[in-house]
Formats: structure tokens, sequence, C-alpha cells
């Protein structure tokens, strides 16, 4: 397990916090490897098993509507966007991918909980393989920013 995002984690760290992980179904063996970062990650900051709830969505596109309706439905306290979008020979890649950000964004601001966005745009499935490697990849960067983010936001409230 790589430490240095964990070194850098907050104190307070609620094991009672609800993470989604919404990936998207494309590219299996690599989402994969970025859900189990995250999930590894999310276990030893000392989230709960039980509280780490995976949902598939049938590709990218529609990451951002199933995490909406999580946070609409209060069923997690923060939210993390597993993706992967390679590059053709078309702009219907790069809309696709600007669009899958901007979702993410409107379901973070509008219900106030942090969506970390991994939705990886990359030229060629080897980029992705690079990054989703289980133990130092995006997967893991992920969870950190989702537990950050989740810290901050309750010190900011409290």
């Amino acid at each position: 397990m790589q430490t240095n995002h964990l070194q850098k984690l907050p104190a307070k760290i609620d094991p009672s916090w609800r993470i989604g992980i919404v990936h998207a179904e494309w590219h299996a063996e690599e989402i994969k490897g970025l859900v189990e970062g995250a999930r590894s990650t999310l276990l030893a900051a000392g989230i709960s098993a039980s509280n780490i709830l995976v949902h598939p969505a049938s590709g990218s596109f529609e990451i951002p509507l199933i995490g909406k309706t999580l946070a609409t439905e209060k069923k997690v306290d923060a939210l993390i966007g597993f993706g992967i979008i390679v590059e053709g020979e078309t702009h219907h890649a790069e809309l696709l991918a600007k669009e899958v950000a901007r979702g993410i964004m409107d379901v973070q601001l509008n219900h106030g909980i942090p969506f970390a966005f991994e939705v990886l745009y990359v030229k060629n499935i080897e980029q992705a393989r690079e990054r989703a490697r289980v133990k130092i990849g995006k997967g893991a960067e992920a969870a950190y920013a989702a537990l950050h983010s989740l810290a901050e936001l309750h010190r900011i409230r409290s």
C-alpha cells in the first residue's frame, strides 16, 4: 500500500462515512485496478468495508447520473467516479470527457459533497493501464481526495 497519501490524510476520519464509488463498465480490467486502489486506501484510512459502496454505470457518461442519485437519496457522504475514455479519430471522446467532468462538478456543487474525479481521458489504453495500477495509481489518489475534502467540509461545518 502506498503510504504517502495516508500520511497526508486528516486526523479525523470517521469510519462511518459512506463512500460511493461509481465506475464505468468499459475497460473492466483497468477500472478494477482503480476501484481496488481506492478501496485499499479507504480501508487503510479506517473506513468500514460495509461503508464502501460500489455502483457500476454503463459508461462514463452515466457516472454523474448515478452519483447524483446516490447524493439525492443521501446514500453517501462522498463519491468517487472512475471511467476511461480513449481518444478516437473524432471529437466524440473529447466532448464526452468534458460533459462527464461538468456533470461530476455539478453534482459536487449542487449537493455539497465531494465527488472525486478520475475519469481518465487517454490517447490509448496503455496510458490508462499505467495510471490504474492498484498500489500507486489514480484509484488511491481519488480516495485520498474524497477523504481529505470530506474531512475539511466537516471541519468547516462544525
